[in-house]
């Protein structure tokens, strides 16, 4: 017995007894179409609330740092006052040195590490170089002087030092 294929563009005819089915798919085709919608609206609800998040994460991420920080510019604050008051120089001075070392102390408990420089060998990733420096006493291509201080935090280069370079007197 052969299969008679139906015709491409022939509709087909309904049979007694289909419409129960045809409705059930079409109400099951309905609700898949509703979940989907759902969930497409559920995920662009999430990634509009993760920028949310990550927008506000990024306007407080420093807070924590900037809290303290505040105690060294008290320390700064309370110094001005000694100096407008013509306190004791050397007072004033161990002041700011004390400020200084509390300031370092709270990068360093950031990450924050200063570039070696002087006597080192230059490295282009870490150093500029700004000039040579003719010397008798430091080789060839080491640092012979540190213009500014360079930091690092957490190995990634925030500033590169600014140093210039040891080139040997001819003699």
């Amino acid at each position: 017995m052969t299969r008679k294929e139906p015709e491409p563009d022939a509709i087909p005819e309904e049979t007694p007894g289909t419409e129960a089915p045809v409705q059930a798919l079409e109400t099951a085709l309905q609700q898949a179409k509703d979940q989907y919608l759902r969930a497409l609206a559920e995920a662009e609800n999430l990634r509009k609330r993760h920028q949310r998040d990550r927008e506000e994460y990024a306007k407080f991420a420093a807070e924590r740092v900037i809290r303290e920080l505040l105690p060294v510019i008290d320390g700064l604050d309370q110094a001005l006052v000694a100096v407008d008051k013509q306190s004791d120089p050397q007072a004033v001075i161990k002041g700011v040195h004390l400020i200084y070392r509390q300031l370092l102390g709270l990068l360093e408990k950031e990450g924050v590490k200063r570039i070696p420089t002087v006597g080192q060998p230059f490295d282009p990733h870490t150093h500029e170089a700004v000039g040579h420096v003719a010397t008798d006493t430091a080789e060839d291509g080491r640092i012979a002087e540190e213009v500014h201080v360079g930091y690092t935090m957490h190995g990634k280069v925030l500033r590169p030092a600014i140093v210039k370079i040891a080139k040997q007197l001819d003699g």
